[in-house]
Order: structure tokens, then sequence, then C-alpha cells
């Protein structure tokens, strides 16, 4: 490649990210001019507006199947390549579990010291280690994706949030991490691929999943849970859009980019450790 691609490729990658940036710094400063008692005035909510609740309803549930038959997949020893569904083996030695355990206990017992900034009380609060998720599903993988759910769960336990919408936070989560993981081609944070590549999937495409199929829960089991639909897509849902994506924009690639290279050196690496099969 030559020198000047090359310099045009980054150009375009800090770009996007400065674009991305500005847009959650842009949303943010909407949300707090308007206030967060007009939730239908915030412009991330418009989108929601828009689509309708039906229509978020079957768009999202068509997302929560999908991500639900994902999540057991993955667990079960399969895994998707392109289009084809693979074997994959992935030892589940002491390593895994350490790294399973680690990531959960990291994540849940950061996204509990924020827990007392509640946004929704019971369902949700200000989370800055929303930044850890899409993190350790690049570097870790699965292990990583898994520890990140369980994390959650655990976090919604010590911030007193745990209930029947827990379940849906289980696996949203996992999918902050899954997605950046699996749709990223390079993980190291040190080319303009993979920034633009984390930009696109670990910060837009993982966030807008992590709602929606967090948020189809809620409204399918509204009879247990109570919080009601309009307040669900038109707070929540859009809510939980910016909370995940705005620290994931600024934080996450500066500690990937420093962390990539020890774990990798160290073999902890998911694409070192796990096999797919042909």
């Amino acid at each position: 490649m030559s020198k000047t691609v090359s310099s045009a490729l980054w150009v375009t990658a800090f770009v996007i990210a400065a674009a991305f940036i500005a847009l959650v710094f842009y949303i943010g400063f909407d949300i707090l001019a308007k206030g967060l008692d007009k939730p239908s005035e915030w412009i991330i909510t418009q989108p929601f507006i828009i689509l309708g609740r039906d229509g978020l309803f079957v768009i999202s549930g068509i997302l929560w199947v999908v991500g639900t038959i994902i999540f057991f997949m993955e667990l079960s020893g399969r895994t998707f390549k392109g289009l084809r569904i693979m074997r994959q083996i992935i030892k589940w030695d002491a390593v895994d579990v350490s790294i399973t355990a680690l990531s959960a206990a990291v994540y849940g017992g950061a996204l509990a010291a924020t827990g007392g900034i509640p946004i929704i009380p019971g369902f949700t609060w200000v989370r800055p280690a929303n930044a850890l998720a899409p993190l350790f599903g690049i570097l870790f993988g699965i292990p990583g994706a898994l520890g990140t759910s369980i994390g959650n769960f655990i976090a919604d336990a010590l911030a007193g949030y745990l209930s029947v919408g827990s379940l849906g936070g289980f696996i949203g989560n996992f999918i902050i991490a899954y997605v950046p993981y699996k749709l990223m081609k390079d993980h190291s944070f040190r080319t303009p691929r993979s920034i633009i590549e984390f930009y696109v999937w670990g910060v837009l495409v993982s966030s807008i999943w992590c709602s929606l199929y967090i948020s189809w829960w809620l409204d399918f089991a509204e009879p247990v849970i109570g919080l009601p639909k309009g307040f669900i897509w038109g707070f929540f849902a859009p809510w939980v859009v910016f909370n995940n994506s705005f620290i994931t924009a600024i934080v996450t690639p500066i500690l990937g980019f420093i962390l990539y290279p020890p774990i990798k050196a160290r073999g902890l690496y998911w694409a070192d450790r796990i096999k797919i099969l042909s």
C-alpha cells in the first residue's frame, strides 16, 4: 500500500471517529438542554417516534430471536463464519474460566459502583463501565462476552435492580461484546480498518441491538414488569443507545489500544485460543 493511500485511510478513520464522538456529545448536550423529563423532544428519540411502538416491536422481536439463537448457539460450540455455521472449540480450561470470572467481576463491580446514580429507578443508571463490554468481547471472545452477561446480572443484584427485566439485560450485554468480537476483522486498534470497524460495529450496531433487545423483552413482559410500553420505547430505548455509545465511543478505543499488545503477547487473545473447524 502506498504512503498516500495509507495516509488517506488514516484521515478517513480519524474523521469517522471524530464524527461519532461529536455526535454522541451533541446527543448528550441535547438531552441535558431539553431535560430528562422531556424525552419526546430528544433528537435521539425521533427515530423511535417515527417507527412507532408496533414497528419497533416487530423489528426488535426479530433482533431478539436472532440474538437469543446466537447466544445459545455460541455456547453450544457453534459459530458463524460468513453465512456458514461452523463448529468451534473453546477449551473452557482454567484460563477461559478465569477470563469469564474476572470479566464478570470487573464489569459487574464497575457497573455497581455507579448503581446509585439511577436514570430509571429499578431499570437503568449511569453506566461508564459500559466501555468494558465491547472490549472484553474484542479481546477475549466468547469467554469475555459471557463474562459481561454475568457481570451485568451481578451489577443488577448489587444495585438492587435484579428483576425479570434482568433476563433481557443478560443477553443484551452479551450482544454488546459479541458484535464487535464477531464482526470486526481487525481488533488491534492500530489500523484505519480497525478504528472504522470499531465505530460501526462496536459503537453503533452493538448499542442499538442491545437497546432493542432489552426493550423488546421489557415490552413483551410488561404484564409482569409493569413498565409502560410508551415509556419503554420513548425513554428507556433511546437512553440505552446513548448510555452505551457515549462512553464506548470515547474510552474503549483508548483501552483497546493500550491492552491489545499485552493480551496478545500473553496468549490470551481469543483468536489464539479458539479453533474453528472447517
